[in-house]
Protein backbone atom coordinates (compact mmCIF):
# COMPACT_ATOMS: atom_id res chain seq x y z
CA UNK A 1 0.00 0.00 0.00
CA UNK A 2 3.08 2.48 0.57
CA UNK A 3 4.72 1.88 -3.04
CA UNK A 4 1.05 2.44 -4.04
CA UNK A 5 1.05 5.80 -2.49
CA UNK A 6 4.30 6.73 -3.37
CA UNK A 7 3.81 5.99 -7.02
CA UNK A 8 0.26 8.18 -6.97
CA UNK A 9 2.45 11.05 -5.38
CA UNK A 10 5.28 10.81 -8.42
CA UNK A 11 2.60 10.48 -10.91
CA UNK A 12 0.80 13.74 -9.63
CA UNK A 13 4.04 15.46 -9.24
CA UNK A 14 5.29 14.87 -12.74
CA UNK A 15 1.52 16.64 -13.81
CA UNK A 16 1.87 19.25 -11.84
CA UNK A 17 5.40 20.43 -13.45
CA UNK A 18 4.26 19.29 -17.34
CA UNK A 19 1.38 21.01 -16.80
CA UNK A 20 3.10 24.23 -15.14
CA UNK A 21 5.86 24.15 -18.08
CA UNK A 22 3.21 24.05 -20.72
CA UNK A 23 1.61 27.25 -18.79
CA UNK A 24 5.31 29.05 -19.09
CA UNK A 25 6.28 27.94 -22.38
CA UNK A 26 5.83 30.67 -25.32
CA UNK A 27 4.15 30.27 -28.39
CA UNK A 28 6.01 30.61 -31.80
CA UNK A 29 4.93 31.17 -35.48
CA UNK A 30 6.61 29.73 -38.81
CA UNK A 31 5.40 31.55 -41.71
CA UNK A 32 4.14 29.58 -45.24
CA UNK A 33 3.79 32.10 -48.12
CA UNK A 34 2.48 30.39 -51.43
CA UNK A 35 3.27 32.63 -54.33
CA UNK A 36 0.63 31.24 -56.62
CA UNK A 37 -2.42 30.61 -54.18
CA UNK A 38 -3.96 27.68 -56.84
CA UNK A 39 -0.87 25.79 -56.06
CA UNK A 40 -0.39 25.25 -52.27
CA UNK A 41 2.42 22.40 -52.68
CA UNK A 42 4.75 25.35 -53.52
CA UNK A 43 5.06 27.51 -50.83
CA UNK A 44 8.33 29.38 -48.81
CA UNK A 45 8.94 28.78 -45.58
CA UNK A 46 10.64 30.85 -42.95
CA UNK A 47 13.86 30.23 -42.12
CA UNK A 48 13.19 30.53 -37.94
CA UNK A 49 10.06 30.89 -35.81
CA UNK A 50 8.67 34.11 -34.86
CA UNK A 51 8.09 35.16 -31.09
CA UNK A 52 4.55 36.81 -31.94
CA UNK A 53 2.45 36.42 -34.98
CA UNK A 54 2.81 39.98 -35.76
CA UNK A 55 6.40 39.32 -36.49
CA UNK A 56 5.24 36.24 -38.33
CA UNK A 57 2.99 38.83 -40.76
CA UNK A 58 5.84 41.17 -41.07
CA UNK A 59 7.75 38.61 -43.17
CA UNK A 60 4.76 37.66 -45.25
CA UNK A 61 4.53 41.20 -45.88
CA UNK A 62 8.35 40.97 -46.93
CA UNK A 63 7.54 37.93 -49.27
CA UNK A 64 4.95 39.67 -50.83
CA UNK A 65 7.27 42.66 -52.00
CA UNK A 66 9.58 40.58 -53.21
CA UNK A 67 7.74 37.85 -54.84
CA UNK A 68 4.54 39.89 -55.93
CA UNK A 69 5.81 43.40 -55.81
CA UNK A 70 2.68 44.43 -58.12
CA UNK A 71 -0.09 42.44 -56.24
CA UNK A 72 -1.17 41.00 -59.40
CA UNK A 73 -0.95 37.03 -58.58
CA UNK A 74 -3.05 35.44 -56.67
CA UNK A 75 -1.21 34.29 -53.34
CA UNK A 76 -1.58 33.25 -50.36
CA UNK A 77 0.09 32.69 -46.93
CA UNK A 78 -0.58 31.04 -43.46
CA UNK A 79 1.35 31.77 -40.56
CA UNK A 80 1.23 28.10 -37.78
CA UNK A 81 1.76 28.39 -34.31
CA UNK A 82 3.57 25.93 -32.36
CA UNK A 83 4.35 23.61 -35.28
CA UNK A 84 5.94 20.31 -35.05
CA UNK A 85 8.84 20.99 -37.60
CA UNK A 86 10.74 17.66 -36.01
CA UNK A 87 10.16 15.11 -38.51
CA UNK A 88 10.76 17.30 -41.39
CA UNK A 89 8.15 16.23 -43.65
CA UNK A 90 5.37 17.88 -44.92
CA UNK A 91 2.54 18.10 -43.70
CA UNK A 92 3.52 19.98 -40.63
CA UNK A 93 1.08 19.62 -37.83
CA UNK A 94 0.45 22.81 -36.15
CA UNK A 95 -1.66 23.92 -33.23
CA UNK A 96 -3.22 26.67 -35.37
CA UNK A 97 -2.54 28.36 -38.46
CA UNK A 98 -3.44 32.12 -38.37
CA UNK A 99 -3.88 34.75 -41.18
Amino acid sequence: MKITQIMISLVVIVLIIWGAAALFKKDSYIGFYYPDASNLFNDIQSESPFGSLNDCRAWVNEQKHAHNPDGIKQDDYECGKNCDLQNGQKPYVCEETLE
